[in-house]
């Protein structure tokens, strides 16, 4: 498994435990997608890092969030996904501490436009 593929499972299983609904509504089929998701989340993050742009995985968190929310999901599950997410890249062992940061400022970057779209700032 790669380090990528050990944090989305981490996440992934983490997302399910917090949000027990989840599985109800969207099943097995439905936590194999939310690991390919964060597979995808993890190289978006990667290649706004390499080319130094906050705004790659911003456009793509806001994009990813209009599909989202024409399935049935909320905002609120996409920032979870993001805040979990930046908390597996914090604290494993295959990120060093520089990239980890890069990563949680774009994260936190994402965030704050998801709940702007809200109306919220609760996580700037």
């Amino acid at each position: 498994m790669s380090r990528f593929e050990t944090i989305a499972e981490e996440v992934t299983i983490r997302i399910y435990r917090e949000d027990s609904t989840l599985i109800e509504r969207y099943g097995k089929r439905g936590k194999e997608q939310t690991f390919t998701d964060n597979l995808h989340h993890l190289d978006y993050l990667k290649a706004a890092s390499d080319l130094n742009s906050t705004a790659i995985f911003t456009d793509y968190a806001i994009w990813l969030n209009g599909i989202l929310t024409k399935i049935g999901m909320t905002s609120q599950t996409l920032i979870d996904n993001f805040i979990y997410l930046d908390e597996a890249l914090q604290n494993s062992p295959f990120v060093d501490h520089a990239e980890a940061a890069v990563y949680s400022r774009y994260l936190a970057d994402a965030i704050q436009a998801l709940q702007s779209m809200k109306g919220e700032n609760k996580y700037v």
